[in-house]
């Protein structure tokens, strides 16, 4: 049945690429600026694919045939396949390095489902070993992350994913948030960031034991007009930057925070 299914695919692409050939007359000269680019067939890569799928390469289909190959990929990850869903994963991207979902859920199988799993495995000889495996996992995570933001520079989603992988899966408690927060800072520069990367930064700097550059940054962000962003949690704010105050011992006339009592009235201050 497979088989009667790739040839299916296979008639489809052939009969579709003249309808093309117009198309990508005009295209052609775009393809920079719409960052179409992408690897040839090489023989690795035909390999990769096969047959039906180089076939649809060839005759241009490069985004349908990254999803197919993505489909491969999470039924890899539905047989608990860490390898080869690596492999796929890695091949899906090369066809489309600017889908960011790929790059993200990528990441994801890595450094969550394949290490958590590896860890578990009872096949391995030992803990250590258990561990080392784990480990191994959320590291080519982190590669992939990295590499996804070389491809896709413009984003915030993938500063976040990496922040939070960092902090979520890496071994230091002290360390790991301090080594984050620099990606969440970079994700909260972009305007569409969510809100919640904002707090992000702040509470990074607290978990690592920088009281004075967590103070810093909820001075900056309380500064910024309240009436333009309401669904801020500028209560919380309110509160931890009045923590670090009393903290940092800051004398009550050069404080910016209103006490702790009356952070519940704030919400429409500026």
């Amino acid at each position: 049945m497979m088989k009667t299914l790739g040839l299916k695919i296979a008639v489809l692409l052939v009969l579709m690429v003249p309808l093309k050939w117009t198309f990508e007359e005009s295209l052609e000269g775009r393809r920079a600026d719409l960052k179409l680019g992408g690897p040839g067939l090489s023989i690795e890569l035909r390999a990769k694919l096969g047959q039906n799928l180089a076939l649809g390469l060839l005759g241009g289909f490069r985004a349908f045939v990254a999803d197919l190959v993505w489909l491969k990929a999470h039924g890899c990850w539905m047989e608990r396949m860490w390898f080869q869903l690596k492999e796929r994963v890695e091949l899906a991207v090369l066809l489309q390095p600017h889908a960011i979902s790929f790059w993200d859920v990528g990441a994801w199988h890595m450094a969550w489902n394949a290490s958590y799993d590896e860890g578990i495995n009872q096949n391995y000889p030992s803990q250590a070993w258990r561990l080392k495996r784990r480990h191994d996992w959320v590291m080519a995570g982190k590669r992939f992350l990295e590499e996804g933001i070389r491809n896709n520079p413009d984003h915030y989603d993938l500063y976040f994913r990496l922040g939070w992988l960092i902090y979520e899966r890496l071994k230091d408690p002290m360390k790991n948030p301090l080594e984050a927060a620099p990606y969440f800072v970079k994700a909260a520069s972009f305007p569409d960031a969510p809100l919640y990367v904002d707090r992000m930064v702040g509470r990074m700097y607290v978990k690592g034991g920088k009281t004075r550059e967590a103070y810093e940054w909820w001075k900056k962000l309380w500064k910024e007009d309240h009436s333009k962003n309401p669904q801020q949690l500028w209560d919380k704010i309110a509160q931890w930057g009045h923590e670090a105050e009393e903290e940092l011992g800051i004398p009550p006339s050069e404080r910016v925070f209103p006490p702790k009592s009356k952070s519940a009235t704030i919400k429409g201050a500026k």
